[in-house]
């Protein structure tokens, strides 16, 4: 059998920022490098970003091919480069992460004689438009598997793009275990002290972008109703966003507005994560994996969550956290008001959150379940696809 290295080709439609998917990307990557695969990475919109910075400085190849429009001459010019280099490569597989890859780029390596081709679907898809789901369910044949990161998501792109489910695999996210824990007594007041916290606070936190189906509403509306009762509570908003601003000027003039922290953009999230007593997340719509909620349990934190995508499979209700109905304000102050009470159940819940991480979510179970999946595609006898 040969020692050759599994040569995977990773397409994403964008890698300018730090989000959800591109530390998964990175991350995975850095996983699978230590189990016999060799990973290239190709984005079609790319800017500045120390995760590219940190794949290239360990040898990964990141290119970047410019496409805009796909219906434009310069699509054709970037899908024959695409094509030249899928050939000229030979790789074993192909990944393709967000619309743009999962048609456009799946087209080009499927044509380019692409011998497996993967699909990985990031979240439920309510944003995706009607031509979307038209070309998805079109294009689905040019696939010999999808890649989902939960089973609710599983569900609704099943459902949505007609997904046979012979071919559909559910691989939840992975969290840096090390990187991610639980601070020491002294870590813990001196990421509050920096920022502002009394010792006795109660901190409830958030990360997330500044982004509409991130639904801060229901986040900030349920502090808001609790307030009133918990004179020491304070809030801590971490992310950055196109509605951050926007936040920062209503949320001033309000009674809760003295008590909140606006981190904006930051390098290390860690330290924000540990002068946190409590941490939530409250999408509407849309929502897939979150690696923010996983982190946070890593790091021992309880969590409240809406019931979208997979945080009912992350969090496990009344064990690790509360789930609550999407668009609730209501349940999440309740929710607030028992953890706040109850000392001994924030504890409880903090040690089973990590200790749920370590069982089900380690980065090193995410990125053995891709290598299985991997390995099954590309075994010989699997042959090329008709």
């Amino acid at each position: 059998m040969s020692s050759d290295p599994i040569e995977i080709l990773f397409l994403i439609d964008y890698f300018h920022r730090t989000g959800g998917t591109e530390q998964h990307l990175a991350q995975l990557i850095r996983g699978l490098s230590g189990l016999g695969f060799r990973c290239t990475v190709v984005a079609f919109d790319m800017g500045r970003n120390p995760l590219l910075e940190g794949l290239r400085a360990q040898g990964v190849p990141v290119i970047h091919l410019p496409v805009g429009r796909e219906y434009v001459p310069n699509a054709l010019v970037q899908a024959w480069r695409l094509a030249a280099l899928i050939r000229r490569n030979r790789y074993d597989i192909v990944q393709t992460y967000h619309q743009k890859a999962d048609t456009y780029g799946a087209l080009t390596a499927r044509l380019a004689g692409a011998r497996h081709l993967i699909s990985s679907k990031r979240d439920t898809g309510e944003l995706r438009k009607p031509l979307h789901v038209f070309l998805n369910r079109r294009l689905r044949g040019l696939f010999d598997g999808f890649i989902m990161t939960a089973d609710a998501v599983r569900t609704a792109v099943v459902a949505r793009d007609g997904l046979p489910e012979d071919r559909v695999t559910t691989i939840h996210n992975g969290v840096d275990t090390t990187r991610f824990a639980p601070p020491t007594p002294a870590q813990r007041e001196e990421a509050r002290a920096r920022l502002g916290f009394a010792p006795d606070d109660f901190v409830v936190g958030m990360v997330a972008g500044f982004r509409p189906e991130k639904n801060h509403d229901v986040f900030f509306d349920g502090l808001a109703r609790a307030a009133p009762a918990m004179p020491s509570l304070r809030v801590l908003a971490v992310g950055a966003g196109e509605l951050l601003e926007g936040y920062r000027d209503t949320l001033k003039t309000t009674p809760l507005g003295s008590r909140i922290v606006f981190s904006g953009a930051v390098a290390d999230v860690v330290p924000y994560l540990w002068a946190m007593d409590v941490g939530c997340l409250t999408p509407g719509s849309n929502e897939g994996f979150s690696n923010a909620v996983i982190e946070q349990m890593a790091t021992g934190l309880p969590m409240i969550v809406t019931d979208v995508g997979g945080n009912a499979e992350a969090v496990a209700d009344g064990v690790t956290g509360v789930v609550i109905a999407p668009q609730d304000a209501a349940a999440l102050a309740a929710a607030l008001s028992r953890l706040r009470g109850d000392s001994r159940v924030r504890a409880a819940m903090a040690e089973a959150s990590r200790r749920r991480v370590d069982e089900r979510f380690s980065l090193d179970q995410m990125c053995a379940a891709h290598a299985r999946l991997y390995r099954v595609l590309a075994r010989p006898a699997a042959g090329p696809r008709g």
